[in-house]
C-alpha cells in the first residue's frame, strides 16, 4: 500500500515537472503552481515514509480544493459588447454571464471534462474569473461621474458600454459601468463628456478592457444613473485597457 501510494506521487511529480517545462507557457504549469505541488508531494511521501497517511492525505486533499480556484482566479473569459445586449438582458446577474461566458471561450473549459454533467472548474472556485471586454469606441460612453480621493484628485472615470438589445420589436441600449483608473486614460482629460468615446478621442480602434465583475456602488449618483439607463447590476472594476488593431482576432495577442 505504501508503495502503490509512492508510486503514484512519484508519477505525479514527473508529470508536473514535465509540464512545467513546457516550451510553450500557455501549455506550461506556471512555477508557483510547480512549486506547491513539488512541496505538497514531497511532504505526502515523508508523511506516509513515516505510517501518517492522514497528513498525506490531508496535503493532497487541500492541493485539490485550492486548484480551481486558483486556475479560475487566472483566467479571462471573452464577452463581445456588440452582442452581449442580445445574450443576456439587462437584470442578468454577474454570475450567469460568467458562467456563459465561460462556456464558449477557448481554451478556459480544457479541464472541465473531468468532472460529471455540466459542471465546470468555474462552479468549485471560490472566486470568479476575469473578464475582457471588447468595445467599439463609438460604444463608449462617459457617465458623467467620477471618483476622486481624499485630497480632491481624480481617480477613477465611470464609463458606459451601450450594447443593442431588442425589446417588443424596439431596440434598447443596455448599459455595462466600467470603472476605469485614469492611469489607463480611457477617456481623454477635458473631453466632453456628452459624446462618445470614438468622437471625443478621434480613436477608433476598438478597446479591449480587462475587468473583475463586482456589485454595483451603492449612493445617491448610482441610484440617478439607474434612473437614466437600462443599466446592468453589476460593474466592471477594470485593471487593464489594450487598443486592438484586428477586429477578426479581438481577443488574441496582437503586435
Amino acid at each position: 500500500g505504501d508503495y502503490a501510494s509512492l508510486g503514484m506521487l512519484g508519477v505525479a511529480l514527473v508529470a508536473i515537472l514535465a509540464n512545467s517545462s513546457s516550451i510553450d507557457p500557455e501549455d506550461s504549469i506556471p512555477w508557483e503552481v510547480t512549486l506547491a505541488c513539488t512541496c505538497g508531494i514531497l511532504v505526502s511521501a515523508i508523511a506516509i515514509l513515516a505510517k501518517k497517511p492522514v497528513v498525506a492525505y490531508v496535503v493532497v486533499g487541500s492541493l485539490v480544493a485550492v486548484a480551481p480556484t486558483y486556475y479560475t482566479f487566472h483566467r479571462e473569459v471573452h464577452v463581445h459588447n456588440w452582442t452581449f445586449g442580445s445574450a443576456h438582458g439587462v437584470k442578468a446577474p454577474a454570475a450567469d454571464v460568467l458562467r456563459s461566458a465561460w462556456q464558449t471561450t477557448p481554451n478556459v473549459t480544457r479541464f472541465d471534462w473531468l468532472l460529471p454533467g455540466s459542471l465546470t472548474v468555474a462552479d468549485l472556485s471560490l472566486v470568479a474569473p476575469s473578464v475582457q471586454l471588447y468595445c467599439n469606441t463609438s460604444e463608449i460612453f462617459h457617465s458623467g461621474m467620477e471618483l476622486k480621493d481624499p485630497t480632491g484628485a481624480k481617480t477613477h472615470d465611470y464609463l458606459l458600454a451601450s450594447s443593442p438589445r431588442k425589446v417588443r420589436r424596439e431596440v434598447a441600449a443596455v448599459m455595462t459601468l466600467l470603472k476605469v483608473p485614469v492611469g489607463l486614460e480611457a477617456w481623454p482629460q477635458g473631453a466632453d463628456m456628452t459624446l462618445n468615446l470614438e468622437i471625443a478621442s478621434g480613436i477608433v480602434k476598438p478597446h479591449l478592457f480587462s475587468a473583475r465583475a463586482l456589485p454595483l456602488d451603492k449612493g445617491q449618483a448610482m441610484d440617478v444613473l439607474r434612473g437614466k439607463h437600462h443599466l446592468r447590476p453589476f460593474l466592471l472594476d477594470v485593471y487593464a485597457l489594450d487598443h486592438r488593431n484586428n477586429m477578426h482576432d479581438a481577443f488574441g495577442d496582437q503586435d
